[in-house]
């Protein structure tokens, strides 16, 4: 299996660890298990997976770097130092530290491995289990101070570390590198030496905080800047909207006065239409009565003379001859004033026709409509006159002189 990234390979490592606690420390666990039930203190049972998260019993990780920040090992002398660091590390103490897995990292400023293992060896029941005081003294490794009770700082442990760095100094000084040695531990250098790192890191950690603040000091200055450049807009896009409202209704007005005027004007076209046809008819009426009035007129006149000169004493025709011809005269009248309705009527059939009646009330519209129009303006002048002249009437005060 090829994890792709850093979380995948810490996930296989893990289940790496798992399984070889599971392979490795199943029966002991077990058999430790069944005694603590036959004794009545199941509460102590422990199964694998607790083994490889306690304390006590779970894998050591060790870190491995050559140099420092300033100065240090490339990744590839890292590499084939570690290399050759843990084949003869599993040579030497194989039988009873077990490396579970490392890996080289290259994330941080200096490069560095992070191994991990874990110590082994057989109980008094004869079972492999997780035991690192008796895994080191099974290799046989002395206390620092074989004088001394087992502790803290006088441990097989402290020997076992002073053993592997100078293994790694050893193969270091084959690859061409000086390095300083470290001081055992519980000595005045090392605490010395602890100091420098601790103070190396402090620096370092002055510097990033240094480098926080800046960087938090210009994300200040730009939260300010873009607040400030909001504020701006939203007045901006405030004021673009008042003026946009304000237009609006200024529009809305100008629509409803361009509206009514429209109406008015609407009013007047139609009223001049009213007007037009009412006069059309008017004069076409006036025209028809007064051409019937003068035709019957001049066309019965001479009638009439005639009628009168057969009525004057004198006449020497005979009684029949006479009415006759007077018959003949009256008949004569009455066709003549049927003969002049007729024309007078189709004449007015003729000037009702659409074809002349709409062309006759445009142009009688065009004629009146100036003199509308003023009269309108005349009439609106006047009222306006009026309310300008117009004053309420003063209030009479009743005071009393004495």
């Amino acid at each position: 299996m090829q994890p792709k990234d850093a979380d995948s390979l810490a996930d296989t490592f893990e289940e790496v660890e798992k399984l070889y606690y599971k392979l490795h420390y199943t029966n002991f666990t077990e058999r430790q298990n069944e005694r603590n039930a036959k004794i009545r203190h199941t509460e102590r049972n422990r199964s694998t997976e607790d083994l490889l998260t306690s304390k006590k019993t779970c894998p050591e990780e060790s870190i491995y770097q050559l140099g420092t920040l300033e100065s240090h090992a490339s990744p590839k002398e890292l590499f084939q130092i570690a290399t050759e660091f843990m084949d003869e590390f599993h040579e030497r103490f194989g039988k009873h530290v077990h490396i579970l897995d490392w890996a080289l990292h290259l994330d941080e400023g200096t490069p560095h491995i992070h191994e991990r293992h874990v110590f082994d060896c057989e109980n008094k029941y004869g079972e492999i289990a997780p035991q690192q005081e008796k895994a080191l003294e099974a290799l046989g490794f002395e206390l620092p101070k074989p004088d001394k009770p087992l502790g803290r700082y006088n441990n097989r442990k402290i020997t076992f570390d002073a053993a592997c760095r100078t293994m790694l100094f050893e193969i270091a000084k084959r690859y061409g590198l000086e390095l300083d040695e470290v001081p055992e531990y519980g000595g005045r250098a090392y605490l010395e030496k602890q100091d420098y790192i601790m103070a190396k890191q402090k620096e370092q950690l002055a510097q990033q905080e240094k480098a926080v603040q800046e960087q938090t000091a210009q994300l200040e200055n730009l939260k300010q800047e873009n607040e400030k450049a909001h504020h701006q807009q939203v007045r901006r896009t405030t004021y673009q909207s008042l003026t946009l409202l304000s237009n609006d209704k200024k529009i809305q007005k100008q629509e409803k006065q361009l509206s009514e005027l429209s109406q008015k004007i609407e009013d007047t076209e139609n009223l001049l239409d009213e007007i037009s046809a009412v006069a059309y008819d008017k004069a076409v009426a006036i025209v028809s009565e007064n051409a019937v009035s003068d035709a019957l007129k001049a066309s019965t006149e001479q009638v009439d003379i005639y009628l009168d000169w057969l009525k004057e004493p004198g006449r020497t025709a005979s009684k029949e001859t006479l009415d006759y011809t007077t018959y003949q005269i009256t008949t004569l009248r009455k066709n003549i004033i049927a003969a002049v309705n007729r024309i007078t009527a189709r004449l007015t059939t003729v000037l009702i026709k659409p074809e002349i009646k709409k062309p006759a009330i445009e142009q009688i519209k065009e004629n009146t409509r100036p003199s509308v129009l003023q009269k309108l303006h005349q009439r609106q002048e006047e009222i306006n006159q009026r309310e300008q002249t117009y004053t309420k009437p003063k209030k009479c005060s009743h005071g009393m002189e004495l």
